[in-house]
């Protein structure tokens, strides 16, 4: 039996066909990638043509955009004021404080004005600042009602000298004893004691051995002590409300002359239960006991809703803050300035004048509502009212204390009183 061996590889014819159609697809290949249309020259014709597209919008766009800006900016120059860089408005803005010499119509409700130096003055309902008289507080304001009556502002607190804003005093609501230097030496401030509703502490002057209390609660309606047999004078209306109201307006008002009649024609002395020209210069109104003097003080705005005040004799704290106040603006030891002359002169004709106040050291003593204890040999209390200031007749000075006979009893030619207000 005969075996066929089998032929195993490929020809040569194959072996060209092969290599021929490789040939063919590698050429068929380079020309679709590489070729003049081939697949990266289409891409980078398609992306050429997409950058100029974009760079086409984009100069649109801008175009756009410019358009509108100059639009924008026409009509808003045109329509709409820009403020200026920090001048945006609050847009809860604080009312403005109304300046001293503006407020001269008699005010409808209580304002709170400033002088040029800063300093806030609270201006009651139906009052107003006189014109011409003090624009600062240093100077003395002057308010005034509408029937004329005067009242300088003492203020509490601190107390702006200059535009500076490094000259000033810090004054304190208080009762003070004064040396010969005219130096305050405070016996009771009103805001610093640890129970701020004592107000009542003994003042012992060394030098006369007398002791002098401001009482803060009445045990008489309305504070009257009867006829005087009882030995207790008229005490302060309201002493806490008075506190009160200075610590929350910055100050109260003290009247700028001391009582009198007016200047109306006949002269004859109000009766104490009525209004009366407190404050107005004309004939002095001495010869009061202190009773009729604390009755005529708080009859003269009496539950007047017009006002917006309360008023009442004056008390040791009101009188003792005044004298430290116008020492401190620059009137020098006027705690111990006196006057002496023959007889007693008309409200503000003496010459005596400190801050657009006058008669504080001349002209009468002036009742207030502190108490003394002095005593007769008998131990009874002898001398309970207390009138501060100097007199034509004794020469004394403006901070002194006295002691006197019976509230109903004493007066005298050289015995006349002053006002306060306190804002309510």
């Amino acid at each position: 039996m005969r075996s066929i061996k089998e032929k195993r590889g490929i020809t040569l014819i194959a072996l060209a066909v092969t290599i021929v159609v490789i040939l063919i697809l590698a050429g068929v290949t380079i020309d679709v990638t590489l070729g003049e249309n081939g697949i990266l020259n289409k891409s980078k014709e398609a992306a050429d043509r997409m950058n100029n597209l974009v760079k086409e919008d984009e100069t649109e766009l801008n175009k756009l955009l410019n358009e509108l800006n100059e639009t924008m900016d026409t009509n808003w120059n045109s329509n709409i004021e820009i403020p200026e860089e920090n001048t945006i408005p609050d847009p809860d803005p604080e009312p403005e404080v109304p300046k001293i010499e503006d407020v001269t119509d008699i005010q409808e409700e209580t304002v709170t004005a400033e002088d040029e130096y800063g300093n806030k003055v609270t201006i009651p309902k139906g009052f107003e600042v006189i014109e011409g008289e003090g624009t600062t507080v240093p100077e003395g304001i002057v308010v005034q009602d509408k029937d004329g009556n005067q009242f300088v502002w003492i203020p509490v607190g601190r107390v702006y000298k200059d535009n500076t804003g490094t000259n000033y005093s810090d004054i304190q609501l208080g009762r003070y004893t004064f040396d010969g230097n005219g130096t305050p030496t405070p016996i009771q401030l009103a805001y610093t004691e640890e129970n701020s509703q004592n107000y009542t502490k003994v003042i012992t002057l060394n030098t006369l051995g007398k002791e002098y209390l401001e009482y803060a609660t009445r045990s008489y309606p309305d504070g009257i002590a009867g006829e005087g047999t009882n030995n207790l004078n008229a005490i302060a209306k309201d002493l806490g409300g008075f506190v009160d109201s200075v610590r929350n307006n910055g100050g109260y008002y003290l009247a700028r002359y001391e009582a009198s009649y007016g200047g109306g024609v006949p002269l004859s002395k109000p009766s104490t239960t009525n209004n009366y020209n407190s404050s107005i210069i004309g004939s002095l109104w001495n010869n009061v006991t202190q009773i009729e003097a604390a009755k005529a003080s708080r009859s003269m705005y009496n539950n007047n809703s017009n006002v917006g005040v309360e008023s009442d004799l004056v008390n040791s704290y009101a009188w003792d803050t005044a004298i430290v106040f116008v020492q401190e603006m620059g009137v020098t030891n006027y705690s111990n300035k006196s006057m002496k002359y023959s007889n007693p002169k008309n409200t503000g004709t003496t010459g005596d004048i400190a801050c657009n106040i006058y008669d504080m050291c001349s002209n009468c003593k002036e009742w207030d509502t502190e108490y003394s204890t002095h005593e007769h040999a008998d131990g009874t209390i002898a001398y309970p009212c207390v009138p501060r200031g100097g007199d034509y007749y004794s020469g004394h000075p403006t901070s002194s204390r006295f002691a006197y006979i019976y509230t109903s009893i004493y007066k005298s030619n050289q015995m006349a009183f002053r006002v306060m207000l306190y804002v309510r």
